[in-house]
């Protein structure tokens, strides 16, 4: 009551006292400090025990309840190494870091600030002037000293003396030394002259040119850093990537010279041998091979054998690494193909013989938004193959630097250990049981590629032909998505009238979650909306048209001959990838449905016949794998993410005793034996996903299924491939004109080709082949119309399969 009253006093003094007066103004200060102490501790007090409730209460909070985590998204890490075959392999070469690294483009290369001022001016000069120094020790001039080159001569000198049925000693060493001169050109168009300074030459070129039609070249820093680490090992590398383009193996060795990795040898085929070309790739690495050998020359060509096997046994002591592509020339339609095994049994065959005590092998897998050496579409229409020429090329690298083709991709896989693998194969061979193997698919090898040189031994081409197919195989699963594969994918299998841009996006959100959960990786990144749009304006309106249509932006593909043949091709990426899920869909729509159920049995018989008439397609599985055990693996995934069939939440006894008691209606008596059954999901929603998958490879079933269908016309008769060919090609667009065939894309000649190669393993088809002719005919046993409809008709039955598809 004092102070308060001791306050009042003196502020009404201060109001009425003169203003010069400062020392009232003190005395009123003083108390009001003074009340003012007093109430920030009272103010303290009730903040502590807020605070103290507040934590109390979010400790409760945190106890009795899960916080919510948000996650980041991480970029799925391919290409590592099959666990059951190299085991050891997978174990090594990758750190805790690897995997969360960021993905960079190697054409953004930038010389650090502290450099100097030339350094940062000439940046890419100074970054070539800096790379590591290598030796690459010229063998060729070895390869002529060589025993088994000269042994190859006397034999094949001995086997000419004895068809010209002569015995002079004279004619003898003429022939030596003819066989000698023609060993000698052998390895003067085959041999390498790898250079340094081209190789850093070129490098800088590259830096120039490669940014005027290429946005990025993007590969991952820790695949790289792997690749680092195993060229530590002093073991050969050997580069085995997909070909889709004659930039591969240049953009190969760029970024192997930039990241300080030993560059390797190339095979090249002998076509790509032309004035200057030639000559700068062989000072790039490239060795030159035979594309095409003929299957029974080739195989009395012993000197050719021995030139080759010689020059690259020498590479491979002297420690070169190798650069080969398993399927011979460039992909015509976006799949892998199936590998040919010439140049990789000649490294089989080196190590067998002990020249080289092991080898890393890499799985390069390569991708393009736009395809920069063409759309193959007229030879997928029939046209032969052009030879290239000088002047083809120079306008075609016109042409390039003049167009753009959005983002490449490059993934390198583990490497892993040739010795590792070849053991796990021997000792699989040993213990397998000869009642599954009869479930594995076997295609015969090319008979136009080095294979058929015999360069490795009868016993090894099983085991060559098992690599072959695991590092294609493993290619193939680790190819990352680009934008323009995804967009191609969806409008040819889904929405072939075109859709919204708003229900597209939906769809592109429901792949990428699909691809992430099967480990696939994308090569885009964003807003759904703005990599569609990008990937329309990369595809150009020749493939994919834009137009609006009542206020709304629709998207729809260019679904027609010829240009749905290039717009194929990139959809072809993720038919590989979902063509097992689509087997099943199909296989589905054939089977013997009863009371929605399908039995596990039946659905497993008819997708292993659809997977053997895609053997020459597609590889369902690793050589290491059960392909039983993959169907079934891709079923019960289906169950989960699909919804095709239901979870077992009836019991199979139950859907068992229920057909049984629908078979007592039909007047059956025997009780049907136990067996899993699948229940099928009938939602609408399900329904159409089934559609869906099973469109994936209809196109394909049209060209074997109309293939099959024109053999007729060789009752009796013969015929030339190329004719052949021309006659199934003329009767795909007939119908398609008259609307039997429902895809455009199946008019190709690959899968026709390929279709041929799968009547021949049959026992229907014979091939007689002198040079590059080949001819065509039925086998006496089916050389009859009712015999080749029996086999049509085992594909075209996928064509009209129930309504589950329709």
């Amino acid at each position: 009551m004092v102070d308060f009253l001791t306050s009042r006093t003196f502020a009404s003094y201060t109001n009425y006292a003169p203003s010069t007066n400062q020392q009232n103004n003190t005395l009123a200060s003083l108390a009001t400090l003074k009340r003012y102490s007093q109430d920030q501790k009272y103010r303290k007090q009730l903040t502590r025990e807020a605070d103290a409730n507040a934590r109390d209460g979010l400790l409760f909070n945190v106890k009795e309840s899960v916080p919510e985590l948000r996650m980041t998204e991480r970029r799925t890490f391919m290409g590592l190494c099959c666990q059951n075959c190299t085991f050891t392999s997978r174990e090594s070469l990758v750190k805790k870091t690897t995997e969360n690294l960021a993905l960079i483009n190697v054409l953004n290369h930038e010389v650090a600030f502290k450099s100097g001022f030339l350094s940062r001016t000439f940046s890419h000069v100074f970054q070539v002037s800096q790379l590591k120094r290598y030796a690459f020790p010229q063998v060729a001039n070895l390869v002529l000293r060589d025993d088994r080159v000269k042994k190859a001569v006397e034999r094949v000198a001995v086997q000419q003396l004895k068809d010209s049925d002569s015995t002079e000693d004279e004619f003898y060493q003429e022939l030596i030394k003819k066989n000698q001169a023609r060993a000698k050109k052998l390895v003067s168009d085959m041999r390498s002259t790898l250079s340094d300074f081209l190789l850093r030459f070129t490098s800088w070129i590259l830096y120039k040119l490669l940014p005027c039609f290429m946005n990025s070249v993007v590969v991952h820093p820790g695949q790289v850093d792997m690749l680092k680490q195993a060229s530590k090992t002093n073991l050969p590398l050997i580069f085995l990537p997909l070909h889709r383009s004659h930039l591969d193996y240049i953009l190969l060795s760029f970024i192997l010279l930039n990241n300080d990795i030993r560059s390797p040898l190339v095979a090249a085929g002998d076509n790509l041998r032309i004035p200057f070309f030639g000559s700068l790739l062989r000072g790039l690495g490239a060795f030159f091979i035979k594309r095409r050998i003929d299957p029974m020359m080739g195989r009395k060509d012993h000197v050719y054998k021995a030139v080759l096997h010689t020059y690259m046994n020498l590479c491979l002591r002297s420690g070169h690494n190798i650069e080969c592509f398993l399927e011979g020339g460039r992909t015509r339609t976006g799949k892998p193909c199936m590998p040919k095994y010439g140049v990789l049994s000649v490294i089989v065959e080196t190590f067998m013989d002990g020249t080289i005590e092991d080898a890393l092998l890499v799985p390069v897998s390569l991708n393009y938004e736009k395809l920069i050496d063409g759309n193959f579409i007229k030879e997928q229409l029939g046209e032969p193959k052009k030879m290239e020429t000088f002047g083809d090329a120079l306008k075609g690298i016109w042409h390039v630097l003049n167009s753009s083709y959005g983002s490449m991709r490059v993934d390198f896989n583990q490497p892993f250990s040739l010795r590792e693998l070849i053991k796990t194969f021997d000792q699989n061979n040993k213990i397998s049981n000869p009642n599954v193997s009869a479930r594995v698919l076997k295609s015969n090898p090319s008979t136009n590629s080095l294979y058929g040189t015999d360069v490795v031994s009868e016993e090894h081409k099983s085991l060559v032909e098992n690599i072959s197919k695991h590092v294609i195989y493993d290619c193939a699963q680790s190819t990352s998505v680009m934008s323009t594969n995804a967009l191609a994918f969806l409008l040819l299998s889904k929405f072939r009238q075109g859709i919204t841009l708003q229900k597209l996006v939906v769809a592109f959100e429901d792949l990428k979650k699909d691809l992430e959960l099967s480990r696939r990786d994308v090569g885009f990144s964003g807003d759904a909306v703005d990599v569609i749009n990008y990937a329309v304006e990369l595809l150009g309106p020749a493939l994919v048209k834009k137009e609006k249509l009542n206020g709304e932006d629709t998207i729809k593909p260019i679904a027609i001959l010829p240009n749905v043949i290039e717009l194929s091709y990139y959809s072809n990426s993720l038919v590989t990838h979902f063509a097992l899920e689509s087997v099943i869909a199909l296989a589905l729509s054939v089977a013997e449905i009863r009371l929605n159920t399908v039995s596990q049995d039946d659905l497993m018989e008819n997708a292993l016949e659809l997977c053997s008439f895609f053997q020459y397609e597609f590889l369902f599985c690793k050589p290491c794998q059960n392909l039983e055990m993959v169907i079934t693996s891709c079923i019960d995934d289906l169950i989960i993410r699909k919804e095709i069939f239901l979870p077992e939440a009836e019991s199979n006894e139950l859907v068992r005793r229920s057909r049984n008691i629908a078979r007592q209606f039909e007047d059956d008596d025997e009780e049907e034996p136990f067996q899993k059954l699948y229940k099928i999901n009938t939602s609408k929603e399900a329904m159409e996903n089934v559609k869906y998958m099973a469109h994936i490879l209809m196109p394909l079933i049209e060209a074997y299924a109309i293939t099959g269908f024109t053999l007729e016309t060789l009752v009796q008769r013969q015929l030339l491939e190329s004719e052949l060919v021309a006659s199934v090609l003329k009767e795909m667009k007939e119908q398609l004109a008259t609307g039997s065939l429902n895809y455009d894309e199946s008019v190709a000649v690959d899968p026709v080709k390929n279709a041929l190669k799968l009547y021949q393993k049959l026992g229907i088809l014979e091939c007689h082949q002198e040079g590059k002719l080949r001819l065509y005919y039925l086998k006496e046993a089916y050389d009859n119309s009712e015999s080749v409809k029996l086999f049509y008709n085992k594909v075209n039955k996928y064509r009209t399969g129930n309504l589950l598809i329709q």
